[in-house]
Order: structure tokens, then C-alpha cells, then sequence
């Protein structure tokens, strides 16, 4: 019996979990993502996969993750974007909460600092429907430098809980040489008191 009813809870914890996410990059593939296509973890690695990579990191009176959650992704190749160039990224959507307010962001400094290029009020994702993928559109700034850098989707949803999403992906960016990126902060909104 108590076989049983632990297997019953690890079950209803895993629906519980899958209840409670909401959306992700699955390309770029996001850091420590639990995605098939993405880098896999080392040998000794494997609990460090984030299988709840959908989950909000912060509410309108709580911190719960960093802004890109992890401090860095497993080893693997990254994704090269060209600056001027325009890409469509594929969002993993558990709950899209008729949509948001979306801001792409870049950092060069590993997140120390966040410039935004891109910016969606409002509209964010609003034609998105839940269990599904949804394709983003967005343009690496004609300017920016080349260099490693991470990109951010940074997302604050319209309908339920107030809610702060991040997804953060490890990227190079081919740019121009001695170019730079300049712009505003992101809006930091539903992230803590």
C-alpha cells in the first residue's frame, strides 16, 4: 500500500508541476532546459536539468529565481545570430494567460546589465494557445558588437496571478566590429516587493 500511494503522489506531483508552467525558449534552447534537440548535461549533470523551465520567476511580492534562473547553460554549441538580421524564436507555452507584455533583451556581461531591442505591450503572445509551440519574431540591432551574449525574453502576463517569466538563452552574435548596443533597462515588473 504505501508503494502505492507513494507512486500515486510522485504522479500527482508531476501533474502538478506541468499545471503550474507557463512558457519557455525552446529555441534558442534555454539554459539547462530539458529539451531532446538542446545541449544534455555531463555525466554528473543530470540533476541539474530544470524540468519546471516553464515557471514563472517572480510574482508581484516574491523573488523566486534569478532573472535567467541558472548561472550558466550546459557545454554545447551555441546558437550565432547575425546583427541587422531578423529570426523567429520558438516558445514552449503551458499557459500564455491571453498574453502580455513582452521585452527582448541582450547582455554581454553575463547579465550584469540587460539592454532591450525589442519591446511587445500588451499584445504579447495574445493569438498563443496553451500546450502548444508559438513563433516569436524578433532583429538582433543592426549595432551590436560580436561577442557571446544572452538573449532574453522577459515576459509579464495580462490575465491570473502577476507574474514575471525570463528565458534566457546563451547566444553569439555576429556583429560589426567596435559596434555597440545602447538602449533602455528592461521594465522590471511582478518581481518581488
Amino acid at each position: 500500500m504505501k508503494s502505492f500511494l507513494a507512486s500515486a503522489f510522485v504522479l500527482l506531483s508531476g501533474f502538478a508541476l506541468l499545471a503550474d508552467a507557463h512558457i519557455s525558449f525552446r529555441y534558442p534552447c534555454p539554459r539547462r532546459g530539458p529539451y531532446y534537440e538542446c545541449p544534455q548535461p555531463g555525466p554528473d549533470q543530470w540533476n541539474l536539468v530544470d524540468y519546471d523551465i516553464r515557471s514563472p520567476i517572480g510574482t508581484h511580492g516574491n523573488i523566486v529565481s534569478p532573472m535567467c534562473k541558472h548561472p550558466d547553460s550546459f557545454a554545447g554549441t551555441r546558437p550565432v545570430f547575425a546583427a541587422g538580421q531578423s529570426y523567429e524564436a520558438t516558445m514552449d507555452i503551458g499557459a500564455f494567460h491571453k498574453g502580455g507584455s513582452c521585452q527582448w533583451t541582450l547582455s554581454y556581461d553575463n547579465g550584469a546589465t540587460w539592454v532591450v531591442f525589442q519591446d511587445n505591450l500588451k499584445t504579447c503572445m495574445s493569438d498563443a494557445s496553451n500546450g502548444n509551440t508559438y513563433k516569436m519574431p524578433f532583429k538582433i540591432p543592426a549595432g551590436a558588437p560580436s561577442g557571446k551574449a544572452i538573449l532574453n525574453l522577459i515576459w509579464n502576463n495580462n490575465e491570473g496571478n502577476r507574474e514575471m517569466y525570463s528565458s534566457c538563452a546563451d547566444v553569439v552574435i555576429q556583429g560589426t566590429n567596435g559596434g555597440s548596443l545602447s538602449g533602455v533597462a528592461p521594465l522590471i515588473a511582478n518581481y518581488g516587493p
